[in-house]
């Protein structure tokens, strides 16, 4: 038995997995008992922070556009690998019996999964357990309105609470939800979910305490052209390229072309798959350069790191490159496009990257959603 079950599925990247095992510590430091339900493909270096995980069959997507699931093996998925799963999942919510279901992203995303997810929100209503939805503040784009009213009826009927992990003084849930009026009464903002860092390094002794380049490609499943494209830079930067430089390609970067990379590194340059003290390098780097993913921008917001970020942008995903123009245009980060992006230009924005403008939203969405989670549990929500 566990306080909250947890349900999280990871498709191509881990931002996902990282956002949630935040919350999931600042549940258990709340004195919760967290079980997480994994649909994504088990991966060593993960951390989900709980108590217990449950790994559902796994599967993710097929490619960078989405435009199918597939298991461990790469097979596509079919109606019995579903029906497998669905019972799987049940099984666990009834072993967990939780005080509260806690679902992340699912109506406003992972729609491919409703399968498995509208049984186990039934089976959770029928057990008058609480659903909250966790959310980010951004959402990709749908073009066609049925879905996106489908994501409203869904929420409407079946959850508790939709905690938005984003703060209104950024943008509110309606920046890309077009019904958030009709759930205005379920929506919670929680303001933004970052790490916590003690010691980071002043602005101020920005030349004297930071030093070096650090660069990241979140999971790795996508992100290849921006690796090269750093590893090239490094010879054109007239800044940084006597100080170490760390590219960090992400624990699903394709393992032929990691080890095909680490034989021609030049010198100064150091290939990871995977550290666990990212973000505490961050805290210390001179410039971070990464995609434009939640959980990274969190990182530069928190560590008050200068950034060069070049957005996700493929299989219609609009939510990486719609708020780096937006934190962009607030002087946060350097925003770039990788179409038409150059070694030469990214050297050049390495060079001129500055520390991030200070933003009035908050950071301990974490915090505030184990804190309503917890109330949840103990019935005095």
């Amino acid at each position: 038995m566990s306080d909250v079950m947890v349900y999280v599925q990871h498709l191509l990247g881990i931002g996902h997995v990282r956002r949630m095992a935040l919350i999931n510590q600042a549940m258990r430091d709340q004195g919760l008992t967290v079980t997480v339900a994994s649909g994504g493909i088990p991966d060593p270096s993960l951390d989900f922070a709980a108590d217990r995980v449950v790994q559902l069959p796994a599967c993710r997507s097929a490619d960078s556009n989405f435009s199918g699931l597939v298991d461990v093996n790469d097979t596509p998925v079919d109606d019995d690998w579903k029906e497998r799963r669905k019972d799987d999942l049940l099984a666990a919510f009834k072993e967990t019996a939780p005080k509260v279901l806690l679902i992340e992203m699912f109506p406003f995303g992972r729609r491919a999964f409703r399968f498995e997810l509208i049984p186990l929100m039934t089976a959770a209503k029928q057990a008058s357990v609480p659903i909250v939805c966790s959310v980010r503040d951004l959402l990709v784009r749908k073009t066609d309105p049925a879905k996106t009213k489908w994501m409203r009826d869904i929420a409407r009927e079946y959850f508790d609470r939709v905690l938005v992990h984003g703060d209104q003084n950024l943008f509110g849930f309606d920046h890309s939800f077009p019904y958030a009026d009709d759930i205005k009464d379920l929506i919670v903002y929680t303001g933004y979910v970052a790490p916590s860092h003690p010691k980071v390094a002043s602005n101020t002794d920005h030349g004297a305490t930071r030093n070096g380049v650090l660069v990241s490609a979140g999971g790795g499943a996508v992100g290849a052209g921006l690796i090269d494209l750093a590893i090239a830079a490094h010879g054109h930067s007239e800044k940084y390229q006597d100080v170490p430089w760390d590219i960090v390609t992400g624990p699903h970067f394709p393992q032929d072309r990691f080890d095909a990379l680490v034989n021609t590194m030049p010198p100064g340059i150091t290939l990871h798959r995977f550290l666990p003290d990212f973000r505490a390098r961050m805290a210390k780097a001179a410039v971070s350069v990464s995609q434009a993913g939640y959980n990274t921008l969190m990182d530069v917001l928190s560590t008050q790191t200068p950034a060069v970020m070049v957005p996700f942008a493929e299989g219609g995903e609009s939510e990486q490159k719609e708020r780096g123009e937006i934190l962009a245009n607030a002087g946060v980060i350097s925003l770039l496009d990788l179409d038409g992006l150059t070694a030469q230009s990214l050297a050049k924005q390495i060079d001129r990257a500055k520390p991030p403008q200070q933003l009035n939203v908050a950071l301990n969405g974490a915090q505030k959603t184990a804190s309503l989670i917890a109330a949840l549990a103990k019935g005095t929500a």
